[in-house]
């Protein structure tokens, strides 16, 4: 009976490791880069960024193009525009260990803080191989487990061109325009990386191992860093249906863009936990992987906009598409002085689902707009098809809301402010809603000026991401504070024809 217990106990553990092996690239520990950031869209408009990104409402804006091309019908003159934004981040992890049944110095090992313990008296540090149960475990490096990291940076968001002219009974809009279609730049660490986790409570905890089936653990930092955008070159056309109040509008664009990527997974050593002790060894490996990746796709959109005189409705949908990366990576590999170098080409694949946005803008006064937005992106549909064929869908859906008003306090100022949902398509660790995004939100504030035919609208936006990934016995604070300011400029040419 009892031999049997034993080797149920090994079965388990062995199937419970299995399962963790997995999670070691969720979001808590870092994982391989692949799509990470394409999510992340631009608004090229700084007028609707200023009123958190509605689209129904606005007019006279070039900007909105790509966003919703039936708004382009309100231009009345041949408009060009030019965008930038600025922005600053500042990332930070804290991570919070609560000590461990059976193993005490684990947490102050986590936590950098073995250093306040003495040794223990010569007379009870000795143990025979696997029964330290009284020996304080050091790290072999200064690494802790905090950190900070700052960005900033300013890039060009748009060039438009948006020309009406008249087709028959009906008032067309065409524009082509090159933007930003998504900012890629990415960065994640984790200092107290663990394979396979054995902090983790999903699909299983892990089970205590034995003096006779101890488990052994990597024990690593890990860190993944991106920088590039993805732009699009594209057109768009609207048309006026005027006798119902009407407008349709259609745009396409071609996607093409690039990335520096880096991962590295640097051995702070292995772990050996028995019964009620565990054992830290040294180990001399750092793997480095740094390359580039080649973005390409296409994205088309159709628009509808309803204009009365106090409300206004409108839609917008995404269709399918499918966007391909292009990858070189070299790998080097250190261990023990040793170093090994490989190169990986290879491309995988994202297929985006049909994706839409339903608003309404209220006009209770001529100088005074309300707007509301909903925004479905149902990413669990999205398929992820690895180099190999294998097909995943590792993202999750948000639905978001945007509120936005703008106030034109005279004929040439427009005040404007908003606030917006955002999500990212991971969740936290140890999520107690599973399948939950990450979320926030993005506030907002600008102004435009009218001078002359010259536009000018400036934004701030400001937002503030925290989550927590929690394992059995720890806490890790993730936080991202951001501040952007975009600026656009746009001018009004006299009609040619």
């Amino acid at each position: 009976m009892k031999k049997l217990k034993t080797y149920i106990t090994m079965i388990i553990s062995f199937l419970c490791m299995l399962f963790l092996a997995g999670s070691v690239f969720a979001q808590g520990y870092g994982g391989p880069l692949t799509f990470q950031g394409i999510d992340h869209y631009s608004l090229h408009s700084a007028g609707s960024r200023a009123m958190a990104g509605v689209s129904i409402g606005l007019k006279q804006d070039p900007g909105l193009m790509f966003q919703n091309a039936a708004s382009l019908t309100s231009i009345q003159k041949i408009q060009l525009s030019l965008g930038a934004k600025s922005y600053s981040s500042d990332l930070k992890q804290i991570q919070q260990y609560a000590p461990v049944r059976y193993y005490p110095n684990f947490s102050l090992l986590m936590e950098g803080l073995t250093d306040q313990l003495p040794d223990p008296p010569p007379d009870t540090s000795i143990f025979a191989y696997g029964t330290v149960r009284d020996t304080v475990q050091r790290p072999y490096d200064d690494i802790r487990p905090n950190w900070t990291r700052s960005n900033n940076n300013s890039l060009p968001l748009q060039a438009m061109l948006a020309v009406p002219f008249s087709f028959g009974d009906y008032q067309l809009t065409a524009g082509i325009g090159a933007v930003e279609y998504a900012d890629m730049n990415h960065y994640y660490q984790n200092n107290n990386a663990l394979s396979p986790d054995i902090l983790t409570q999903r699909p299983i905890p892990t089970l205590r191992p034995t003096d006779d089936n101890p488990i052994l653990v990597d024990w690593y930092q890990t860190i993944r860093k991106r920088e590039g955008q993805i732009n699009g070159y594209g057109f768009s056309l609207a048309a006026d249906i005027k006798r119902n109040n009407l407008s349709i509008g259609f745009s396409g664009m071609i996607l093409d863009g690039s990335t520096d990527d880096f991962e590295q997974e640097v051995g702070r050593g292995t772990l050996t936990f028995f019964s009620n002790a565990f054992r830290a060894d040294s180990i001399s490996k750092v793997v480095t992987k740094s390359g580039t990746s080649n973005f390409s796709g296409q994205e088309y959109t159709l628009s509808s906009l309803f204009t009365g005189k106090y409300v206004s409705i409108g839609f917008v949908v995404k269709m399918p598409t499918t966007i391909t990366r292009e990858y070189s990576t070299k790998i080097v590999t250190e261990v023990n002085g040793t170093t090994s170098t490989t190169t990986i080409k290879d491309e995988d694949e994202l297929k985006l689902p049909w994706r839409g946005t339903l608003g309404l803008a209220l006009s209770p006064r001529e100088n005074l707009t309300i707007a509301i937005e909903y925004e479905s992106r149902p990413f669990e549909s999205v398929d992820y098809i690895e180099p190999n064929g294998e097909t995943s869908s590792p993202w999750l859906s948000a639905s978001l809301f945007r509120v936005g008003m703008e106030f034109r306090a005279t004929s040439w100022l427009a005040l404007r402010g908003g606030m917006r949902g955002q999500a990212e398509v991971f969740e936290e660790e140890g999520n107690q809603l599973e399948g939950e995004p990450v979320s926030y939100t993005i506030y907002s504030a600008g102004f435009g000026l009218l001078y002359s035919g010259f536009r000018f609208n400036i934004t701030y936006e400001n937002s503030q991401m925290k989550y927590q990934d929690v394992w059995s016995t720890t806490i890790s604070k993730n936080s991202e504070t951001r501040h952007m300011v975009i600026a656009q400029i746009s001018y009004e040419i006299s009609q040619i024809w």
